[in-house]
C-alpha cells in the first residue's frame, strides 16, 4: 500500500512538471538559423540566414551590430528605434539595414499578432552577430 502512494505522489509531481512546461510561455523574440555558409570570396567570413520572429508587444534590448544585418519583413510589422533618431515602422514585403554600430531597439509594432522577419548578415567566422549595450 505504501509502495502505491509513492507511486501515485511520483506521477503526480511529474504530471505537474509537464503541465509547468507545456504552459510556459514562448520567448518574446526567438531566431532561426537557416543558413550559415562560408564566403570562399571573402576568406574568413561567413553569411549568416536567419528568422526572426516577434511576439505581439515584443522588443529586443539595446544592442549593436559589427557588421550591416540586411532585414525583409515577411509577417506583420515591427518599429526599428535608432538611437537618436525618430522611430521607423516597417511592414510586410519592406526591408531596411542596420548599420554597424548603431545602437537601436527592434520591436513588434502590434500587442495582438505576432512579426517574422528574415536577416542576412555576414560576419567573421564564429563572431557575435550583436552585443547588448547599455
Amino acid at each position: 500500500m505504501h509502495h502505491n502512494k509513492a507511486t501515485a505522489a511520483l506521477i503526480l509531481a511529474a504530471a505537474a512538471m509537464i503541465c509547468t512546461f507545456a504552459g510556459a510561455e514562448p520567448q518574446p523574440v526567438r531566431r532561426t538559423e537557416l543558413l550559415k555558409t562560408n564566403l570562399p570570396e571573402m576568406d574568413g567570413k561567413e553569411m549568416q540566414v536567419w528568422m526572426g520572429e516577434l511576439s505581439p508587444g515584443a522588443a529586443t534590448g539595446k544592442h549593436v551590430h559589427p557588421t550591416p544585418r540586411f532585414v525583409y519583413v515577411v509577417e506583420g510589422a515591427v518599429v526599428l528605434e535608432l538611437e537618436g533618431k525618430a522611430p521607423q515602422t516597417f511592414r510586410t514585403g519592406q526591408a531596411f539595414v542596420e548599420m554597424p554600430g548603431e545602437r537601436h531597439i527592434l520591436r513588434n509594432a502590434s500587442t495582438t499578432e505576432p512579426a517574422k522577419a528574415l536577416g542576412f548578415q555576414y560576419a567573421n567566422k564564429n563572431q557575435p552577430l550583436q552585443t547588448d549595450v547599455p
